[in-house]
């Protein structure tokens, strides 16, 4: 009996371990102005969350909030280390706010077909041929990551152009367009910069919920400008999110390394 259950265990560790999407959850999208809103910094696959992660300042190198005329709070500064949630958020005034969370490298190793898989779920085709061709195809891979987080609230409903900000991530999602503002049905047209320069031929996906349903998932692959327009099909909770693989720049710490970009934000039903 003690055997099934570790063996159980061990399979839910795994699974765990296999996800590898983080997100910031704000309880409520347009929370009220002055009152205490939770921020849960979620983990899972596809936006179905499976674990809950508590602020490690060690891993954090940067944790702000922004308003809507550009001031930046150091949210570290008044964090406790493993709070959770991640952030009990108070936003001063009514308007928009973007919350922002940068992490450091983390590391991780996988087998041949792990890592293939994950390559071939993130659409990193050009990786793959690149591993093929230089017969790495069935050996195992290290890699080094870094997570560039944000996520758009609206005090008590009021909008701005704060989404429109820049905020100087390594890799970060620029919404063209307000993603609050956006109705139903309609697309939203986003660039993905990379140190500052358009990323082309990348897969960026954009998954909705709405309440308990099932996931709604639309894909599409960056052009030469690292724009790409992503259908926004109903109203809820959203995620626009990439990941981005290269060669190591420091080969003897992995042989790749991955920057992952993440933005939530809210879609009213209201008309």
């Amino acid at each position: 009996m003690v055997r099934i259950f570790t063996l159980l265990l061990c399979a839910v560790l795994v699974e765990s371990a296999a996800a590898h999407d983080y997100w910031l959850a704000p309880q409520n999208y347009r929370p009220s102005a002055g009152k205490p809103v939770p921020v849960r910094l979620l983990v899972g696959d596809e936006f179905e969350s499976e674990i809950e992660r508590t602020l490690k300042k060690s891993n954090t190198v940067r944790f702000q909030l922004l308003d809507a005329q550009g001031r930046s709070v150091d949210l570290l500064k008044t964090s406790a280390e493993g709070q959770k949630p991640l952030i009990q958020l108070s936003l001063p005034q009514p308007g928009a706010y973007l919350l922002a969370l940068q992490r450091n490298w983390a590391r991780i190793e996988m087998e041949a077909e792990k890592f293939h898989h994950y390559l071939e779920h993130e659409g990193l085709t050009q990786v793959i041929q690149l591993r093929k061709d230089s017969g790495e195809a069935d050996k195992p891979a290290s890699e080094r990551y870094r997570r560039y987080l944000k996520s758009l609230l609206l005090a008590d409903g009021v909008g701005g152009d704060t989404w429109k900000k820049q905020l100087g991530h390594r890799l970060e999602i620029l919404p063209l367009s307000d993603p609050s503002a956006i109705k139903p049905g309609a697309t939203l047209p986003v660039q993905v910069l990379f140190e500052s320069k358009p990323l082309a031929d990348v897969q960026v996906a954009a998954m909705g919920r709405r309440g308990g349903k099932k996931v709604t998932i639309n894909r599409a692959r960056t052009d030469e400008e690292g724009r790409v327009e992503l259908k926004i099909d109903h109203f809820g909770e959203w995620i626009v999110r990439l990941v981005y693989l290269r060669r190591c720049e420091e080969p003897e710490e992995a042989d790749w390394e991955s920057f992952w970009a993440a933005m939530t934000f809210g879609v009213s039903g209201r008309k």
